[in-house]
């Protein structure tokens, strides 16, 4: 074990000369004796001759890198077997080992969501064709039927058509971010005004659920982002709260922290989530597509473009919820920098809560 010869390589890695000191304290482990990987047994075989150079790999405790070593018995001037070991840096060969193979998990992880994921869609556009199939050979078989079935019948059918429409339009857009397609065409906007359309979109709808639906954003709150896509985001937020909401219950639609103006909120009273209904909402690959409170449905999908949308403005979408205490998620986009194009919001911003009503649907 004791060191005879070092080269100028392994002098300077370890900033002195072993020669003369033993390996297992000064260049393996700092230990009392020998070390369990040494390789003296393997180098000679049962005749005493050397044998077939050993090969072997380890991380130096010392300086953290891995070496390739190569092991092997050859004659020293004293007549004697020494080891003479060649070790060569791999670290680098390591790291990318390691990157490449944690490539593949994800890569592996990812085929097994998108697996996953197109089982479960190809299952929920299964039912609506299916659906629409039943009720039409009905209406074949069936000479006679009164004019409301038949427009039953008709108005079902329409239903399942469109909501086999919007899976494959959210299936789409889903896929074209994924691929990195969308170019965002962001300016900037009064998010209070949009707000007063996506309300306006779902009066009807609330009114015949009895709901209440408000905008507390203040006039003029500027937002600088993809205007259409924003539209997207915040609709699927209140179209969510209305599905879900019982008949005398309250949406608002707000800023809910007056120090940080990139953040929307959509609340709701309505039936909440429980805890781990909330961990999967956002993995397209678990099913969390429910009835809303009158029947309503969906595909389960929108939530997960929403979070989409928001990663490419590198902006954040979050949920808070319990059961049968409402739901609140949160969108918030990150600050515009450049002040110079950020346009003056005005101080509407700071008036009181009761005087920042945009809207008041119910």
């Amino acid at each position: 074990h004791e060191i005879l010869y070092a080269n100028q390589y392994l002098i300077n890695l370890f900033g002195f000369d072993p020669v003369g000191r033993h390996c297992w304290q000064y260049i393996h482990a700092s230990k009392d004796g020998p070390c369990e990987f040494c390789s003296n047994d393997k180098l000679l075989d049962q005749d005493g001759k050397p044998a077939q150079p050993y090969q072997w790999e380890y991380q130096n405790p010392f300086n953290k890198k891995w070496y390739a070593a190569k092991d092997q018995a050859v004659m020293w001037s004293t007549g004697k077997y020494v080891r003479l070991e060649i070790a060569t840096d791999i670290t680098e060969q390591k790291q990318l080992q390691h990157f490449l193979q944690e490539a593949r998990r994800q890569a592996d992880l990812a085929a097994g969501i998108r697996s996953r994921f197109v089982a479960l869609v190809a299952h929920d556009l299964k039912s609506p064709f299916f659906s629409i199939i039943q009720m039409i050979r009905r209406i074949l078989e069936r000479e006679t039927f009164s004019h409301r079935a038949h427009q039953q019948f008709l108005e079902n059918i329409v239903e399942n058509g469109h909501r086999m429409l919007q899976m494959i339009d959210d299936l789409l857009s889903m896929d074209r971010f994924e691929k990195a397609e969308v170019k965002l065409d962001r300016s900037f906007f009064d998010v209070s005004e949009m707000a007063d359309e996506v309300l306006q979109n779902f009066s009807h709808l609330a009114f015949e659920k009895g709901i209440r639906i408000i905008n507390y954003i203040p006039a003029e709150s500027m937002l600088y982002a993809d205007k259409y896509l924003y539209f997207v985001v915040l609709n699927n937020l209140v179209s969510n709260a209305v599905k879900f909401n019982e008949k005398g219950g309250e949406i608002e639609v707000l800023i809910p922290e007056a120090d940080r103006p990139m953040m929307i909120a959509v609340r709701d009273n309505g039936k909440g989530m429980s805890q781990d209904y909330l961990q999967n909402l956002f993995k397209a690959d678990v099913k969390t597509s429910s009835r809303g409170t009158s029947g309503e449905k969906g595909s389960g999908l929108g939530l997960i473009f929403c979070q989409d949308i928001l990663n490419a403005h590198h902006g954040t979408i979050h949920v808070e919820s319990e059961r049968d205490s409402g739901t609140t998620f949160y969108i918030e986009l990150p600050e515009c920098s450049d002040a110079h194009i950020r346009p003056d919001i005005g101080e509407s911003k700071d008036m009181p809560r009761n005087n920042n009503l945009r809207s008041h649907l119910s």
